[in-house]
């Protein structure tokens, strides 16, 4: 029993996912994830049924709210071809490594939210895997007055771009991390090939030279959205899942990396 962290009612807590579980499973069923022990003194991996969930988060009625935003968010990125559970993935106009690609989204909002809500499950959370989300008090109640409708969405707040790989990769159970793009400090949150970068101060990104306007469609929210194309041998995600498995490597785990990525992911 507590306090809801969502609607502030008090309930049973209920097992809420950071990612919804649907875009974060292994590859085959029974697979397991490996993931780093963050607990442990020296460097050790565990294996892992499930995708990072939290169940100190939500009751009952919390998670619908978040059930309902999830499942009308991934049947839109399905249906326009940005994850590799797509019936059909969108894919690159031409052979370059990085492209543009225009979506329309039906309700270009509703999805924003979804993306606002994962920081908000994240900067919630009490795991220790994701100590490095953080956010103010102020900065998580906006957003939790946003998921739920008591007030309007403000586009300024947590601008957010995406990436999507066109080929597919292994899967994999990376925990959203931070880091720089153009300058510019991100939260990055990987699902099933697509990747989303929420911005976290001023984004006038210096590689466009003059500051961008927050309703641009490099941005999650207007009527249409630019979305970058990356194939995935090309991609920093594919880089830091390698790092990932040398480190598992490096800490006498039998293996080899093929084999860790056929067999357990």
């Amino acid at each position: 029993m507590g306090i809801c962290q969502l609607t502030g009612k008090e309930g049973k807590y209920v097992k809420s996912h950071i990612i919804p579980k649907s875009l974060t499973r292994p590859k085959k069923s029974g697979n397991k994830f490996l993931q780093p022990d963050v607990k442990a003194p020296q460097k050790r991996f565990i294996k892992r049924a499930d995708s990072w969930y939290d169940k100190s988060i939500v009751i009952r009625e919390g998670e619908d709210f978040l059930s309902d935003i999830d499942s009308h968010a991934i049947d839109e990125l399905r249906a326009q071809g940005l994850l590799w559970s797509s019936d059909k993935v969108r894919m690159q106009a031409t052979h370059s490594k990085n492209e543009l690609t225009v979506v329309s989204f039906s309700e270009p909002r509703k999805i924003r939210k979804y993306f606002l809500s994962l920081l908000w499950r994240a900067a919630v959370s009490t795991l220790p895997e994701l100590e490095d989300i953080i956010l103010n008090r102020n900065q998580k109640e906006q957003l939790r007055q946003i998921i739920i409708g008591e007030s309007e969405d403000d586009l300024s707040l947590f601008p957010t771009t995406l990436i999507q790989l066109t080929t597919e990769g292994p899967a994999h159970n990376f925990a959203p991390i931070k880091l720089k793009v153009h300058d510019r400090e991100v939260y990055r949150f990987y699902m099933n090939g697509l990747i989303a970068h929420i911005y976290l101060h001023n984004t006038n990104m210096p590689v466009l030279m003059n500051p961008v306007p927050y309703d641009h469609p490099i941005f999650v929210g207007s009527e249409r959205t630019l979305v970058s194309q990356v194939k995935t041998e090309h991609s920093f995600q594919l880089n830091n899942l390698k790092r990932g498995i040398s480190e598992l490597r490096g800490a006498n785990c039998e293996g080899s990396v093929q084999a860790l990525v056929n067999k357990v992911i």
